[in-house]
């Protein structure tokens, strides 16, 4: 589908009801009870996605390699929407996230080589061979369409609405959302630069998962043992195993945890400090925010689109 009335023609489906969908800020989500049931299904799910597909899923995994796929989801989704808009190209990447200082033009260049080597992005059909543009394979835009599922499924824990049965009864809705949700991401330096604590995990191809993982379940100390919250987590052999690293990798990155105060082990089991966990839950607070937002804006531009096309489209909006 190239184009807005082709995708809306395919949208048509028994609309949801009209409930209202809240937008949150992120220090809404964390005050939230039920924020704690909303980030374990989301890393439960993305574990899982990981195990399965290491290999791919690496390719997206630190902070770097994930702003120039937000870049890449931005430029593909809205040429996919628009094919008037720009296609993804090394020069476009980088101007999509030159101020985020976090990679340069050859660095853009060589990663969208490195993708479309890998099969997840091919060239787009053209007669102006002097610029390489591409687009997602159908496999890179399944798997990026269930990361927004995943983190719909994630804020409805919050809230108890449906977006996940919207975007399933109306496809377009992630469509639509992917470059807003991108470009939120993008736009967000509390997210592209993470704060200390976590950044020598978020740096690094399986830092996130490993993250992820160790903050799954929590017990703080009593309070004479200081700003401690014991965690539940596999043994670096167990990860290392898991994603498909060396277990020397997983104990270096541990390592550096340790080096900073953030992380350690004793008789009763691993611990993480009071701060990694407070940092860890705002950044991903910000995650789900954002896709909320990006949520709230696809359904409104559905709405728009109703107006043009009567009787196409109807979903939980913010009025």
């Amino acid at each position: 589908m190239n184009d807005m009335a082709e995708i809306v023609e395919s949208a048509e489906a028994s609309p949801p009801d009209h409930q209202r969908a809240p937008l949150y800020t992120a220090d809404d989500l964390v005050l939230s009870p039920k924020f704690s049931e909303c980030l374990a299904f989301c890393n439960d799910a993305l574990l899982t996605l990981h195990r399965q597909i290491p290999r791919e899923v690496r390719y997206v995994a630190d902070i770097r390699r994930w702003i120039m796929t937000h870049g890449a989801l931005a430029l593909n989704f809205s040429h996919k929407i628009n094919p008037a808009l720009p296609a993804l190209s090394a020069s476009n990447l980088f101007r999509e996230i030159s101020h985020t200082g976090i990679a340069s033009p050859n660095t853009v260049t060589s990663y969208l080589q490195e993708i479309h080597a890998r099969g997840y992005i091919q060239l787009l059909p053209g007669d102006d061979r002097r610029v390489r543009a591409y687009c997602m394979t159908e496999f890179s835009e399944r798997m990026f369409y269930l990361y927004l599922r995943i983190n719909l499924q994630a804020l409805n824990k919050i809230d108890g609405l449906g977006r996940d049965k919207d975007a399933d009864a109306n496809p377009l809705i992630l469509t639509l959302m992917h470059p807003i949700f991108a470009r939120l991401m993008l736009n967000d330096q509390n997210y592209y630069m993470p704060p200390p604590s976590i950044a020598p995990l978020v740096n690094t191809t399986i830092g996130i998962s490993i993250l992820n993982e160790m903050t799954r379940d929590q017990k703080s100390e009593p309070p004479e043992k200081g700003n401690r919250i014991r965690v539940q987590m596999g043994s670096a052999s167990s990860m290392a195993k898991h994603y498909g690293v060396s277990r020397g990798n997983v104990s270096r990155l541990l390592a550096k945890l340790q080096e900073t105060d953030n992380y350690g082990s004793d008789e009763h089991g691993a611990w993480v400090s009071r701060r990694l966990l407070d940092d860890y839950h705002h950044w991903q607070a910000l995650k789900f925010a954002h896709s909320g937002t990006a949520y709230a804006q696809a359904c409104e531009q559905l709405r728009q689109q109703q107006k043009k096309s009567p009787g196409t489209f109807s979903c939980r909006v913010v009025t």
